[in-house]
Order: structure tokens, then C-alpha cells, then sequence
């Protein structure tokens, strides 16, 4: 073919930079699409978002516990992803974080002032509820849960 013509297909002549510039512009498209697409929310905010209840154990004599299952853990439609969870105010004494009842399964503890911190392995499920006891301790305990809770219909979607 001579420099400067379109190849001729069938007997139509066809123009390769207008063509291209179609099949670019097809594609560019089709890739804005899927990456609006992948950016887009599955889960609606109402159905899976942060909590941080917060609060502090009365003391006597260096000892309490906090037990209020409707501030440390999801209620009835809900499950909790625990993040993390933070003691401080005190120097001495241990502050032991249990499930659902005293002397239960432990969470964890804090022999001092800190964190604790999970990815995504430690779910209190429906009705589950965290529980502080402290012993021995000097100073005060001021504590923060921070979880993701989300709605018990979206689990699946959320642990994939």
C-alpha cells in the first residue's frame, strides 16, 4: 500500500487513526468503569462501622469491675470486630478483660497501662459483651474499645 492511503477492507476504504481513537476511547471508558465500580462501598455504612465505647472502673480499695453488656459488646443484629482495646490511669495491679462472665474466657490482660490490638481474629458475636476486673491497682483505670460492628446479614459479605 502507498504511503498515506488507508487500507481498503471489503472495498470500503477505512481511516486506522479514527478507528483507534474509538477502540482507545472504548477502553479508557471500560477501565473508568470497573474502577469506579471496585471503589464502590458493598457494604452500606449503617450495616458496618466503628464503635469506641468508652468509660472507667469504680475502684474500692484498688478492685472493681465493669460489667455493662449494653456499652462493651453488640447487641442483637450486630457482631463485633475487635480492634483494639486501651487501659491507662494506673501504675500498678492488672486489669483483665473477660467474655461474657467473670473468670470466663480472658481477652486479654494488661499488667500495666496499654494496648491491646487484633486484626480481624477476635469477633464478639451477638449479645456478647466484654467484661474489665481489676485488682490490686493504684491510680484509676480509664478504658477504650475500638471495633468495627457490622449487621448480622453482612458477616459474610465483611469476612471476605
Amino acid at each position: 500500500m502507498p504511503p498515506g492511503h488507508s487500507p481498503v477492507v471489503n472495498g470500503v476504504q477505512e481511516d486506522t487513526s479514527a478507528g483507534l481513537v474509538a477502540q482507545l476511547t472504548a477502553l479508557a471508558g471500560g477501565m473508568q468503569k470497573q474502577a469506579q465500580e471496585r471503589y464502590k462501598p458493598r457494604i452500606p455504612w449503617t450495616a458496618c462501622h466503628p464503635v469506641g465505647p468508652q468509660g472507667a472502673i469504680a475502684l474500692t480499695a484498688g478492685a472493681g469491675t465493669f460489667l455493662q453488656p449494653d456499652i462493651l459488646g453488640p447487641t442483637t443484629m450486630y457482631w463485633w470486630d475487635l480492634r483494639k482495646i486501651t487501659c491507662w490511669g494506673f501504675t500498678a495491679g492488672t486489669v483483665t478483660v473477660y467474655k461474657n462472665q467473670v473468670n470466663g474466657e480472658q481477652v486479654g490482660v494488661f499488667p500495666s497501662a496499654g494496648l491491646l490490638q487484633w486484626g480481624s481474629s477476635e469477633l464478639l458475636a451477638p449479645d456478647d459483651n466484654l467484661i474489665l476486673v481489676a485488682a490490686g491497682i493504684t491510680g484509676s483505670v480509664q478504658f477504650v474499645v475500638r471495633a468495627i460492628e457490622v449487621e448480622t446479614a453482612w458477616l459474610p459479605e465483611y469476612l471476605v
